[in-house]
C-alpha cells in the first residue's frame, strides 16, 4: 500500500489524540505495517504512552528533523520491541515551543515537514504525527505533510464548538496552502463518553427531539463517525505504564474499535476534497 500520514488533530486537550496514536500503531503493526509516530506536542505525552525516557538534547527530538542540517537520520525510537517488531517514535517535547517560532520564520515553513519527508523517505507504511490540542503552526506543518486527519474530542459541548472551528481552519488551511493531493479528513473519532445528559445528546443518543448531535453535524459535512470509545479506566492505566491497550488488556472489546479505524485507514484512498 502507498504509505499514508495521518494527523491525529483536535482544538482542546485531553481527548485522547496520544491514546489514539499510540493505539492505532499498536493495532497496524499488528496487521504487519511499519508505523512512525511523530510526536509534533510540545507536552511530550507520547514519550509517556510509549513508555520511553524524556529525550536528552534536541537532536533526539522532531526538532532535529526540522532543522536544515537534518540528512535523514531519524531520532527513531523502537517501541514495545519485546512484544512487537515494525514500530518507531520520534518524540516531541518542550523544544517545540521554540520549533514552531523559528518556523514562523523558515522559507516554505509550512511545508517543511513535507519537504523532509520527501527528501528522505521512511520505510514505514503508515506515519502518524501526534498533533498538538490547539491550533498552532506546528498543526500546519502536519497538515502540509499528511495524506489523512483523523480528529478526536469527548462529547463536551466546548469540544463540538472547538471542533466546528478547527474543521473552519483545515478547509481554508488546505485551500491556502494548495494541498495536492488534499489531505482528507478520514473521520471524527469520540472518545471519553460517560453516561450523562450532555454526552447523551451530544452523541444523538438522547431520547429528546430537537438537540443537533454531532452524527447530525458530521453527517451534513460528509465526514465519517467512527464509534464511540468509552471512559476507561484500562486506558489510562494503560497509558500510565507506557502501553497501548492492546498489549495492557488483549481482551478488552475497545481494541476492536482502534482495530476498525487502522483498518480504515488501510483502506482508504487519497482524493482532491
Amino acid at each position: 500500500m502507498l504509505q499514508k500520514r495521518i494527523a491525529i488533530m483536535s482544538n482542546s486537550g485531553g481527548v485522547g489524540k496520544t491514546t489514539l496514536a499510540v493505539n492505532l500503531a499498536y493495532q497496524l503493526a499488528s496487521m504487519g505495517k511499519k508505523v512512525a509516530l511523530f510526536g509534533c506536542d510540545p507536552n511530550g505525552s507520547l514519550t509517556l504512552f510509549c513508555g520511553l525516557e524524556d529525550p536528552l538534547n534536541a537532536d533526539e527530538t522532531v526538532d532535529y528533523v526540522l532543522r536544515p542540517e537534518f540528512s535523514g537520520d531519524y531520532p527513531f525510537n523502537p517501541v514495545w520491541q519485546d512484544v512487537i517488531s515494525g514500530i518507531d517514535a520520534c518524540l516531541g517535547g518542550l523544544v517545540l515551543t521554540e520549533t514552531s517560532q523559528r518556523l514562523v520564520l523558515t522559507k516554505r515553513g509550512e511545508y517543511l515537514l513535507a519537504d523532509k519527508l520527501e527528501d528522505h523517505p521512511l520505510p514505514h507504511d503508515v506515519v502518524i504525527f501526534d498533533c498538538p490540542g490547539t491550533i498552532e503552526q506546528v498543526h500546519t506543518v502536519a497538515l502540509a505533510a499528511s495524506t489523512h486527519i483523523l480528529l478526536t474530542l469527548k462529547p463536551e459541548d466546548k469540544d463540538i464548538d472547538a471542533l466546528a472551528k478547527l474543521l473552519n481552519w483545515i478547509y481554508e488551511t488546505r485551500r491556502d496552502l494548495r494541498l495536492k493531493p488534499t489531505p482528507e479528513i478520514l473521520g471524527v473519532v469520540p472518545n471519553g463518553f460517560k453516561d450523562r445528559a450532555m454526552h447523551r445528546d451530544n452523541l444523538g443518543l438522547s431520547q429528546f427531539e430537537g438537540v443537533e448531535s454531532l452524527p447530525a453535524i458530521l453527517d451534513q459535512m460528509k465526514i465519517p463517525l467512527f464509534p464511540t470509545i468509552r471512559d476507561s479506566a484500562y486506558i489510562a492505566n494503560a497509558a500510565a505504564v507506557g502501553l497501548p491497550l492492546g498489549i495492557y488488556r488483549p481482551k478488552e472489546p475497545i481494541n476492536e474499535i482502534y482495530k476498525d479505524i487502522a483498518i480504515a485507514i488501510t483502506q482508504a484512498t487519497e482524493g482532491e476534497n
